[in-house]
Order: C-alpha cells, then sequence, then structure tokens
C-alpha cells in the first residue's frame, strides 16, 4: 500500500461518494415494484426505506435478488427493467445531489494533477443517467461500471483503471464494504466515507475517513480536519 505523499490517482465510488440518489432509489424501487405487484395481483407491501439504503452499492443482480428474494426471475427481472425506466426520469426531474463538496473537490483534485476514475457496481442505464445529469465526465479520466463488464467484483473494475493508469500509486474512496475491499484487494490506500449508506462497521479497515468530499484534498497534504483524517482505529 503507498504512503499518502505517493499517490497520483484517485478511484471514487458514485453512489454515496459522489452523488446521493435516496430519493431516487426509494421512490424507483416502491413504485416499480407496486406496478409489477398490481399486475402480477400479489398482495405484498415493496421494499421498506431501510432495506433499500442497506442494499444500495451491491452489484445490481445482487440488489435486486436482496430486496425482491422471493420472486421469480423473470418477475424481478421486470421489475429491474422498470426500476431503470423510472431512475432515468427521476435523475432528470431533479431527485438526487452531488454528495457534500463533491464538485469543489473533484476540480480541485484535477488542479493537483492527480487522475480521476469512477468505479460503480451499478448497471448501464443508472450509470448513464448520473453521467448525463451531473456532467460527470467533466471530472473523469475514466468512468467504469459493473454493469459494462458482466458484474464482476469491484476489484475487477480497479484493476483495469489501475492498468490503463499504469500506476498502482492509488486511493479508493467509497462509502461502502465492496470499495473498501476492493482498496484492500488491489493494495491501494482506502478511505471511507461517513455521509454514505455504509455503517461505521463497513469502514473499519479503512486508512482514513471523510466527512465530505473536501476533505479529501487536506488529507493529500497531509491535514487532519474536523472529524476526517487518518482513522486512527485501524
Amino acid at each position: 500500500m503507498c504512503e499518502l505523499n505517493e499517490i497520483d490517482s484517485v478511484i471514487l465510488d458514485m453512489d454515496g461518494t459522489i452523488v446521493l440518489s435516496r430519493d431516487v432509489a426509494v421512490e424507483s424501487i416502491r413504485r416499480a415494484a407496486q406496478e409489477i405487484y398490481d399486475n402480477l395481483g400479489i398482495d405484498r407491501e415493496p421494499p421498506s426505506e431501510e432495506k433499500i439504503f442497506e442494499s444500495i452499492g451491491m452489484p445490481s443482480p445482487q440488489y435486486f435478488a436482496a430486496l425482491f428474494p422471493d420472486m421469480e426471475s423473470e418477475q424481478r427481472a421486470a421489475i429491474h427493467r422498470r426500476v431503470y425506466e423510472l431512475e432515468g426520469r427521476l435523475l432528470h426531474d431533479g431527485f438526487g445531489c452531488f454528495a457534500p463538496g463533491a464538485p469543489d473537490a473533484l476540480v480541485k483534485l484535477r488542479d493537483m494533477g492527480l487522475k480521476l476514475a469512477m468505479a460503480s457496481n451499478c448497471g448501464n442505464e443508472y450509470f448513464s443517467s448520473n453521467i448525463e445529469v451531473f456532467n460527470l465526465g467533466d471530472y473523469f479520466d475514466i468512468m467504469l461500471c459493473a454493469g459494462m463488464r458482466g458484474y464482476p467484483e469491484k476489484s475487477v473494475l480497479v484493476e483495469e483503471i489501475l492498468t490503463k493508469f499504469g500506476s498502482r500509486n492509488a486511493m479508493m474512496v467509497g462509502d461502502r464494504y465492496y470499495d473498501i475491499e476492493a482498496a484492500l484487494n488491489c493494495g491501494l490506500f482506502p478511505v471511507g466515507c461517513t455521509y454514505g449508506y455504509g455503517t461505521m462497521e463497513e469502514l473499519a479497515e479503512a486508512k482514513a475517513l471523510i466527512k465530505d468530499l473536501g476533505e479529501l484534498t487536506g488529507l493529500l497534504n497531509g491535514s487532519k480536519k474536523s472529524d476526517g483524517g487518518i482513522n486512527d482505529a485501524v
């Protein structure tokens, strides 16, 4: 694992790290589920907000399996398709937002000469909608989602990015265990975002914690700001 002063690249998760889509996730899942339930004559409640929040960050197939474990694959696929339609519409209608400090932080990281990449466990449609709505292409050198590669583990996406960058002196930033795991598997410096969807337990192995993306520049410059900075529990 490289030291902070050796880092030349930053790889960031998307949802819960760069953007926040709690309202998009809840509205699209619950609306799509209710529509499919009604069409099929199924009498049950859509997944709860708590269940949706705890599932965000999973690769899409696991996400829908966790939310609809008792449904047949065809029924789950129908919900999946409808959710993607609704997510794109909701994002374009103004649901969702940047995470705290995200746009300014991304600009400052680029100004520092760092290479930036985004790696997400989501599907192609949701990924593309976020890129379009938030103009994420303005910030990143490489953008990959699991749906583009057949839903592998996040470390596979990260390894592809590292190969393209030609460097392993990188930091991985994210809000869920999948992000920390990918960083550790790839030998990167793991940073946990405490404002996202993950629990503090999921971020226990992060080497540093931040409460907004603006703290990244301070961290890279050796500063410990407020609740951010090096994770003394590690």
